[in-house]
């Protein structure tokens, strides 16, 4: 379900949500016309469930060769455990994977919706946040972790927070997919009155508003992802917050 609603009909949904202890788990997108894909089918390297076997198997253990030379770090991605720590890891430091990011807070998703628009150039009207039913779609769908299995899956997965604290801070987990649009997927399966995923669009202009109150919760670029870029990222948005958004290009 697609719902048009302000920052203050979000924040009121939020409080809902928490209230109910929904177990619900969200993800924000800077543009609305976004499909829910992973940043690995965001690419041509995969083109569809069959190459994902030659990413894992060939691919990650490449670059990990070299993330594990800087990071003094080591993964077994022969286990599903540590493929998935593996991904995790590199998917927070900018290698594309299969993995989606999500937040337990309304208001981390919230932030990363609002955080990448280009203040005085957007590129969309609206920005868009997800709330997923990941409880009830995980008891009704079975969670797959075998990259060589080919069938249509969307499935949960929550790593270990060791080695990976931008993972901690922004209180997030995973689905992991091998299809190029996660939501067409979920949607395929919400029948018999069942709905899992919900969509929130949120116009852009608000931004200002929006950071301001975040920051003032805590919730910047310094607390999710601590360094010197996140500094100068936080010391532009309190410059710019009084001024207008952009028109769209």
């Amino acid at each position: 379900m697609e719902t048009s609603i302000g920052w203050d009909q979000y924040k009121a949904q939020a409080s809902v949500d928490i209230s109910n202890d929904n177990m619900l788990i969200y993800r924000g997108q800077s543009n609305s016309d976004w499909k829910l894909s992973s940043s690995l089918h965001r690419t041509p390297l995969v083109g569809g469930p069959s190459e994902l076997e030659t990413y894992t198997n060939v691919v990650v253990p490449q670059v990990l060769e070299g993330v594990e030379a800087w990071s003094g770090q080591a993964w077994n991605t022969k286990t599903p455990d540590g493929l998935a720590e593996a991904l995790a890891f590199l998917q927070h430091n900018g290698f594309p994977t299969p993995l989606i990011d999500w937040s337990w807070s309304p208001y981390i998703a919230a932030f990363f919706a609002y955080e990448s628009v280009n203040h005085f150039q957007p590129q969309s009207k609206n920005v868009a946040i997800y709330s997923f039913d990941q409880k009830h779609w995980s008891e009704v769908y079975e969670r797959q972790s075998d990259f060589a299995d080919h069938r249509p899956h969307v499935s949960m997965l929550q790593t270990r927070l060791v080695g990976n604290h931008k993972l901690a801070m922004q209180q997030g987990l995973f689905t992991w997919t091998n299809q190029k649009d996660a939501e067409a997927h979920i949607r395929t399966c919400e029948v018999n009155g069942l709905e899992f995923l919900k969509k929130y669009v949120l116009p852009v202009q608000e931004r200002p508003r929006v950071m301001r109150e975040l920051s003032l919760m805590g919730i910047s670029a310094v607390q999710l992802a601590p360094s010197v870029e996140s500094v100068c990222k936080k010391a532009l948005e309190d410059l710019i917050h009084l001024q207008p958004v952009g028109k769209i290009c």
